[in-house]
């Protein structure tokens, strides 16, 4: 759990830098708050991969089934974020909303990787030429 957490902080501030970065070369102005959801993000991931791993790791249906449950926690509580932004904010406006679904998908992209790993352990990982 240590090394996701650090990876997930890692991911974090990468998407910071490159918000920062992509802010200033462009006329995108994203606001503070695309930081706070870039946060808010993080915290979804880890608190839910921290409900998966202290779960009961015995017995693979209820591991499976935490897995799934915390996907779809994951996927309502950043539905439930980007909705009542853009309902306290009137200007949020769509590069904000594109912004948080990259993080979005940049976050999920590397959970999935941790969660195939997690699912499938008896698989090897491929060697450099693609054959296992």
């Amino acid at each position: 759990m240590k090394t996701y957490s650090l990876k997930m902080v890692f991911v974090f501030f990468a998407i910071v830098i490159s918000t920062m970065v992509g802010s200033a070369f462009s006329n995108l102005k994203f606001g503070n708050s695309i930081y706070f959801a870039a946060f808010f993000q993080l915290l979804v991931f880890v608190s839910l991969k921290f409900f998966v791993i202290k779960g009961d790791q015995k017995n693979a249906n209820s591991q499976i089934r935490r897995i799934m449950i915390a996907s779809m926690l994951r996927m309502f509580f950043v539905l439930i974020f980007l909705v009542i932004t853009m309902l306290n904010r009137p200007e949020v406006n769509v590069p904000w909303t594109i912004a948080y679904g990259l993080y979005f998908l940049l976050y999920l992209m590397f959970d999935i990787t941790k969660n195939h790993i997690i699912l499938r352990p008896h698989l090897k990982a491929p060697d450099e030429n693609g054959n296992n």
